[in-house]
């Protein structure tokens, strides 16, 4: 016999051996792999985190790595769980096993190597409604440019008038139209504004379009790509608010809108020359009549103000508003509810003399809006109003961010608690908005200037006290020349820049009086020369957060003896933080998601210090936390148990993130906290969670083992993945029965959950659960048991508990193979806050409300329909069911009267969609009003489908969209 084929076994052998022999290193390998790459997915999402902020939204190359990340940590999880139960003969498989999850997860760790932005902005634009403030006087204007968009012979429309005029609110009216109407397939808004910029202007259209354009820097090269995206044979309509600059449409990409594409361009100006210019039919806005101006002033300060002894004070106010809506908005709600005549009086007399003082100055409103700042109650308030002048023009400002600066400004005055200047940051922003001089936005928690008020701030700014330097946002490379660093400014202002180096030729300013200096998100900054900061001795403010390159800081910084506030927030690279010993009086030191190796010298003499982020590798040495005893905000990443009896004891903390090791961390932790002595906690056991509410626990990589699940009473989200040991949430005498404002569930890739709850004593939470996520959990059957279920592992419903969940808005079912039902018809009408459902790839299950008996036999009788109402119903999303049947019963119909949007993919057994339609006295079917879209992702399923009622299919046929996305579930048979 040929020797040859057992040479070539005896390799193979011998590396069998070797998986067999070397298990235990090849595991401590793969842990540290795992612990590797842990550290990177945590700064990832710190980095998102601060990434994320206003119309941003994750590249979809991130949010893949991150299930990659979070799918290979659970697999190495259950490989080291493997470990104590494998026999002796299978130590070789389990050990080529965990070697080629080692490959693996170095390949993974690569992949998350991102050098670019984490982000790109979100198509929101190209296809929401945008918020708009009540349209007055201008409808024969609005029709006009409906016209001509609807026409074939314009193409190019400019809308032109003055700043204040009303032109962004007509075409934020006509945008949401055209959405509802679909009469093209995109209509894109892209807000350009003074700085005009070809490379900027790219970007945010291509962002409008999901697009990303960030990989390529050549502007032609960009320009042809954003053409081509544009050319792909969609008629669209791009609409450029707050166009200042002449540019050519080739430069940046956009095609020239003719009759044969279909496209139209609308830009709005202050200028017609810039309009005709750019071959734009020009339609020019005119101030409001005397009567809509009165109007819509009345709508701002109040009807009831309209009263006899008002009246003749109150229209010349108005007179000197001049018809321009922005000033009568902002000056009626200025005015709302004062009844004093000689309130009235004052006012009248106050915009005389601002309107005969314009300065020259083009727009005749500038000078009316200054009344509404001069009305502000007290100058404090007035400099929380310029301090949002600071950010870049048409910036959304983060409620939050600010906030935290008024208070470390001293804008807000100290109180007992951090909580308490948080609200009166509140309050104070609410006040602004309420009078007009700040916006909302679609973005909750987020406000913007217009920019014309803007302008006045920078204005006040320029002539008054406190003098401020503004250059934020507008590609700055270098500093500032000499001339502009006046030596009585105070403020200063240069985020949102690409300057690359502060060097040692850079003359230092001579700005004594200095006391806040913006310098964040100048990403190529690599350099700050030594002495640059020692002529800034009264500093109060430094923000130098997100410049990702520098890597020291100067040591002039040691010599800033008043500063208040040292912000280095996920300025990555930086290794080396001179000595803060002489600092004494900061109160505010965030050195999240740096690069820091040690502990700053003379951090424990910040005995002042409220706010603190340590969100580190490196942990805070033992000692020097207690010496911080007036901290009220605190984050850290990695704890010792001497660190968390330290964390525990510091009395006046009111806001605390920070991840523990262990469960027996935690549980010491837990067992030294007073009890609601936190208002916002975000508390992590295992690898880093994104939260949403303020109350936070999350678990990842755990095994319980028996252990209880320890929570805090006021928690109000949960998140448990990649956790072994426990079959329901109530299992292990756990805590969650106290839980009862628990607002957010997240179960991901557990798999012995089998329920949510098992034990009626936990029933409670369900009541108070706003959002439902359940993902990936192989033995999940039924969304609660009662006791006498739980023996026969029975997948039978108990009665419904009152009040279960009565609160809940969403629901999301995912990759949960054994559940066949999901809602039983007496659960359903606890649903009334229900707004959205989707479930994807469960591959037993059958019904979305499960069928009773008695309403099949009723529907055999020939009796009415069961209805089940669910009033708030938004969006219905059901995907890769490949046994679906029924959303509900034959004999039962849902009544969705705020339905927006429903997708149904690959559900090739369900046959019907099961919606009460409103059937006024002509007896024709009307869709709910709400109603958007309807996507599926074949014609032969929507041509299967039987009706209830014969005009069913009529009606709902022009929302629907064919949409054939891939298939990633179970083929049916």
């Amino acid at each position: 016999m040929e020797p040859g084929p057992y040479l070539e076994i005896i390799p193979q052998i011998y590396k069998y051996w070797d998986y067999h022999t070397k298990l235990k290193e090849l595991l401590n390998i793969l842990r540290s792999r795992k612990e590797a790459l842990n550290v990177r997915y945590e700064d990832t999402q710190l980095r998102l985190s601060t990434e994320l902020h206003f119309g941003k939204q994750p590249k979809q190359e991130v949010k893949n790595w991150f299930k990659k990340v979070e799918k290979i940590i659970g697999e190495i999880q259950s490989l080291d769980n493997e470990v104590g139960e494998v026999k002796y003969v299978s130590r070789a498989f389990l050990g080529k096993r965990v070697y080629k999850k080692i490959e693996e997860t170095a390949e993974v760790y690569g992949e998350g190597s991102f050098s670019e932005s984490l982000v790109i902005d979100a198509p929101s634009n190209s296809g929401m409604a945008l918020p708009t403030p009540e349209l007055v006087g201008e409808a024969t204007v609005k029709e006009k440019i409906r016209e001509y968009l609807m026409g074939d012979s314009i193409c190019k429309i400019g809308v032109c008038g003055m700043g204040g005029i009303g032109k962004t609110t007509i075409m934020k009216h006509i945008q949401n139209e055209l959405l509802r109407e679909a009469k093209f397939d995109k209509v894109i808004w892209v807000t350009v504004s003074q700085e005009f910029d070809v490379f900027k202007l790219q970007e945010k259209i291509a962002s409008a379009l999901g697009e990303d354009l960030s990989k390529h820097e050549d502007e032609t090269i960009r320009a042809a790509m954003l053409s081509k995206i544009l050319e792909s044979g969609k008629r669209h309509v791009l609409i450029l608010d707050d166009v200042w600059k002449r540019f050519f449409l080739p430069d940046v990409g956009i095609p020239e809108p003719s009759i044969s594409n279909g496209c139209k361009l609308v830009l709005t100006t202050r200028s017609i020359e810039l309009a005709l210019y750019m071959g734009c039919e020009a339609i020019r806005i005119a101030p409001l009549s005397e009567g809509d101006a009165l109007n819509l002033f009345l709508n701002h300060a109040g009807q009831d103000v309209y009263v006899p002894t008002l009246k003749p004070t109150l229209k010349e106010v108005v007179e000197q508003c001049a018809g321009l809506p922005l000033a009568i908005i902002i000056i009626g709600s200025s005015m709302r509810r004062e009844y004093d005549v000689r309130m009235w009086k004052n006012a009248l007399n106050s915009l005389k003399k601002h309107a005969g003082r314009a300065d020259g100055m083009a727009d005749e409103v500038f000078q009316r809006l200054k009344f509404s700042y001069d009305r502000l109650p007290n100058a404090k308030m007035k400099q929380c109003f310029l301090y949002c002048a600071l950010y870049p023009e048409d910036f959304e400002i983060s409620k939050h961010e600010l906030i935290e600066y008024w208070i470390v400004e001293g804008l807000i005055e100290e109180m007992d608690t951090r909580q308490e200047m948080y609200d009166e940051g509140l309050f104070i922003l609410k006040r602004l908005e309420n009078n007009c001089l700040l916006e909302s936005v679609k973005y909750e928690g987020y406000v913007k200037m217009h920019d014309l008020v803007r302008d006045l701030a920078l204005h006040i700014t320029s002539t008054e006290s406190p003098r401020y330097l503004v250059k934020a946002g507008m590609q700055l490379e270098e500093l500032p020349n000499e001339q502009e660093w006046k030596e009585d400014v105070e403020k200063v202002s240069l985020m949102q820049n690409g300057i690359k180096e502060i060097s040692s030729d850079t003359v230092i300013p001579k700005c004594r009086t200095l006391s806040t200096f913006l310098l964040q998100n100048n990403c190529y900054l690599v350099r700050i020369h030594e002495s640059f900061f020692t002529l800034m001795t009264g500093l109060t403010i430094l923000d130098l957060s997100r410049n990702r390159n520098i890597k020291a800081l100067p040591d002039s910084v040691s010599e800033l003896q008043n500063l208040n506030a040292l912000l280095l927030h996920e300025c990555r690279s930086l290794e080396y933080v001179p000595s803060l010993s002489k600092i004494r009086g900061l109160k505010k030191l965030d050195l999240g998601q740096t690069g820091i190796k040690e502990v700053p010298h003379g951090m424990e003499m910040l005995v002042h210090l409220r706010y603190l982020d340590f969100s580190l590798w490196t942990e805070v040495p033992a000692g020097i936390l207690p010496k911080l005893s007036r901290l009220q905000h605190l984050r850290l990443k990695r704890t010792r148990d001497v660190i968390v009896e330290e964390v525990a004891g510091l009395r006046k903390l009111e806001t605390l993130q920070i991840q523990f090791n262990n469960l027996d961390d935690y549980h010491l932790f837990l067992s030294r906290l007073q009890p609601g002595c936190l208002n916002r906690y975000y508390f992590h056991v295992g690898i880093f969670l994104n939260p949403e509410y303020e109350k936070y626990v999350g678990f990842s990589g755990m095994s319980f083992c028996g252990d209880s699940i320890l929570l805090p009473t006021d928690i109000q989200e949960v998140r448990v993945e990649f956790c072994d040991g426990i079959t329901s949430l109530s299992d292990h005498n756990s805590s969650f029965k106290y839980a009862t404002d628990l607002r957010c569930c997240l179960i991901e890739s557990c798999k012995g959950i089998e329920c949510l709850v098992s034990s009626s004593s936990c029933y409670n939470i369900l009541q108070s659960i706003e959002k439902l996520e359940l993902l990936g959990l192989d033995n999940f059957s039924v969304l609660f048991r009662g006791e006498r279920d739980r023996s026969a592992a029975s997948t039978l419903p108990t009665p419904t508990p009152p009040g279960m969940f009565s609160r809940l808005k969403s629901i999301y079912i995912s990759y949960c193979p054994k559940i066949e039902k999901l809602f039983w018809p007496e659960l359903v009408h606890n649903l009334q806050n229900l707004e959205v459902i989707q479930v994807d790839d469960c591959e037993q299950l059958v019904e979305i409300i499960s069928t009773s008996d008695d309403d099949e036999e009723n529907k055999e009788e020939g009796k009415d329909f069961t209805v089940f109402t669910l009033p708030k119903l938004r969006e219905m999303t059901f995907r890769s069911l490949p046994q679906l049947k029924y959303i509900c019963n034959r004999a039962s119909l849902m009544e969705c009267n705020s339905l927006e949007e429903i997708k149904i993919a690959y559900c090739p057994k369900l046959k019907r969609i099961p919606l009460l339609f409103p059937q006024p006295d002509n007896g024709q079917l009307l869709p709910p009003a709400s109603l958007r879209q309807i996507e599926i992702n074949s014609r032969e399923w929507w041509d299967s489908l039987e009706w209830d009622h014969p005009n069913i299919k009529n009606v709902l046929e022009p929302y629907v969209k064919f949409s054939p996305a891939p298939y990633s579930g179970w083929i049916s048979d």
